[in-house]
């Protein structure tokens, strides 16, 4: 060849590794990027080594895209000759963080010819009434539930109905003998258990960016006969989707309010002074929820119960008992999103403290999603209460506008685009052990980096597991499992004691030593607490017994690694019960008025400026309770 004819062969030979559509070919057979750029400068080297004539002609000939497919085969041959170690190393990596099927990746359920009924509508419709009816009448059944309470709820339902059911959550496993029926939080839902009839409450919340795959990996997996879903409409279209993916029968059945659901336009004229029994305000921040419940019960007589999310469940569900017992003496309650799902609550009128809230880093203020406001206001006027119609509206009449905006909103503009997903733990451990020396956390990153998904499917966030493996990176002779337990542990990571405690369990657990909770050595001695200090402090402590209560039954087998369970359960309730008459003391009617003359402008800053305040007339003070109807 001359000088020009090298030159060219030179330049189709580089076009040719630059070509996108070789990079293309050549992943589909396992050649990722790196070793593309490992592989590619050799195979040149060896084209111009072995360059003659006949090839130099068939190079010039071709044009770019027909060059590409005629050097492919050679460039494919050269791959597999020389690389076939890191080629098959990336092919099990890419078969691990493969989420594109997440259906087949049951196959019990697959063995099943599922139907799957969509039971759709607002709160308060009877929607998930009917599915607990098909589950009792079923052999066996499960119910998967968003929350503990909601779980705890139906155990004790069912069994007082005589329908014998086990209770699976996080924390507690309680066993009924001969019960053929179970009930769960969703995350818990065992998948190696066939049942008749499996109910997957809220199932919206499929498209929830942390939990998400909870729901997902339910409904794909849970191997049932009959699959009742309950909730709003918002995902119908999305379920079809799956449905339609797994081969599986859908029916959906519409449900529409028991009761009417009305707006108060003119939101609380008179303030909180205002509130009537049966009422229930929503506020998004723990001090304001805590202002409010004085506010009301000093200017109005009225007893107010307290529910919001660092509450205990068991301390939820006794508020919400005294709130719906028409002889408790409590009739007002004050409430954050909690009460959104889960708890079953006799309230007349929710009023809105605000459409904003605070997010997690304490910096920012955002709106309340329509959504949310649907959910939280659906909840006024029960079915079985004495109230004709459950009504809605907010503290600032200001705010009705929005609110009005929401309620009104189509189900048609909240769909849920897509369901979440997060591997299963054989999928990380696969994946972990191609990156041999890497820390879990990393392992993570890189597992959500490469994951590849199709269809109508996203990857779930998972901050808080990611923190806790950077917390637990240097707590060495951990296995991959019980750092996967430890990581996905409920310890509250947003407190610096919380942090301390996890990494302690850890540290301990490692050392093959037991891991004591050392905040049981205090049982007997909890006082009831005189300040909201105090009741934060209690709070926590909860929060590390509960996390301990959670890690206890992930290593039940060895159940000496975490001793004296008893002792764990019995502190738990006696920190609930210092909690609960604590919350009373602080903020019960009187305590607001414990110093003289505290009054007027000195009660609004007591109150933290924040609540809407005019001072009780005597006119409120002595206006009697109005009677729930009988």
């Amino acid at each position: 060849m001359n000088g020009d004819e090298a030159r060219k062969v030179a330049e189709k030979i580089a076009a040719f590794s630059f070509n996108a559509d070789v990079q293309d070919r050549a992943l589909a057979l396992y050649v990722n990027s790196q070793l593309f750029r490992l592989a590619m400068p050799a195979f040149r080297k060896l084209l111009h080594a072995g360059m003659t004539r006949p090839l130099a002609d068939a190079l010039l000939a071709h044009k770019h895209q027909s060059l590409a497919l005629a050097l492919f085969p050679l460039f494919a041959q050269h791959c597999v000759q020389h690389y076939t170690p890191q080629i098959q190393a990336y092919r099990d990596i890419v078969r691990a963080v493969d989420l594109s099927s997440p259906h087949e990746w049951y196959s019990m359920a697959r063995s099943l010819s599922r139907r799957i009924v969509y039971h759709a509508g607002p709160t308060n419709s009877g929607k998930t009434y009917e599915a607990l009816q098909a589950m009792r009448a079923a052999s066996s059944g499960v119910y998967c539930g968003p929350l503990r309470l909601l779980a705890m709820e139906v155990y004790d339902e069912l069994n007082a109905l005589g329908t014998l059911c086990d209770l699976i959550t996080g924390q507690e496993r309680k066993e009924v003998p001969g019960a053929q029926h179970l009930a769960c939080t969703v995350e818990m839902v065992p998948l190696g258990r066939r049942v008749d009839v499996a109910i997957i409450d809220e199932i919206q919340m499929l498209g929830d960016e942390s939990r998400g795959w909870a729901w997902t990996r339910a409904l794909l997996g849970v191997p049932a006969n009959e699959i009742h879903i309950c909730g709003d409409g918002s995902a119908i279209a999305l379920v079809t989707r799956l449905a339609n993916a797994m081969g599986e029968q859908l029916e959906v059945r519409n449900y529409e309010r028991f009761k009417p659901l009305r707006l108060e336009e003119g939101g609380l004229e008179g303030g909180y002074q205002d509130v009537q029994p049966g009422d229930c305000v929503v506020a998004f921040n723990r001090r304001h929820i805590y202002n409010i419940k004085q506010t009301i019960e000093v200017t109005t007589g009225h007893r107010v119960c307290v529910v919001y999310g660092a509450l205990p469940p068991e301390m939820r569900r006794m508020q919400a008992r005294l709130f719906n017992e028409p002889d408790s003496g409590y009739d007002v309650l004050v409430a954050s999103d909690a009460i959104g799902m889960g708890l079953n609550l006799n309230i007349r009128r929710i009023i809105f403290h605000t459409l904003t809230k605070g997010t997690r880093n304490g910096r920012d203020v955002v709106d309340i999603p329509a959504s949310q406001m649907k959910q939280i206001a659906g909840r006024a006027g029960r079915r079985s209460s004495e109230y004709d119609e459950g009504l809605v509206t907010c503290r600032d009449a200001r705010d009705i506008p929005r609110l009005r905006a929401a309620l009104d909103m189509p189900m048609s503009a909240l769909a849920t685009p897509a369901a979440g997903l997060f591997p299963e733990f054989d999928q990380l451990e696969a994946f972990a052990g191609k990156m041999l020396g890497e820390s879990y956390a990393h392992i993570l990153e890189r597992f959500a980096l490469e994951a590849r998904l199709d269809g109508p499917y996203f990857y779930c966030k998972q901050e808080q597991v990611l923190r806790a493996a950077r917390l637990l990176a240097e707590v060495a002779d951990l296995s991959m499992m019980e750092r996967f337990h430890f990581c996905n542990a409920p310890a509250n990571l947003q407190e610096a004691e919380g942090c301390e405690q996890l990494l302690r369990f850890a540290d301990s657990y490692a050392a093959r030593q037991p891991v004591v909770l050392q905040q049981t050595e205090h049982s007997g001695s909890i006082k009831v607490p005189v300040s909201p200090e105090q009741l934060r402090q209690l709070e926590g402590i909860h929060s590390v017994v509960n996390c301990w209560i959670w890690l206890s039954n992930r290593f039940a087998e060895t159940p000496e690694s975490f001793p004296d369970r008893d002792r764990a359960l019995a502190f738990s309730e006696e920190l609930i019960d210092a909690m609960s008459d604590g919350l009373q003391a602080m903020y019960g009617p009187t305590a607001a008025l414990r110093s003289k003359g505290m009054q007027g402008s000195a009660f609004k800053s007591l109150m933290g400026g924040d609540v809407d305040f005019s001072g009780p007339s005597k006119a409120a003070l002595k206006k009697p309770k109005l009677l729930r109807a009988a």
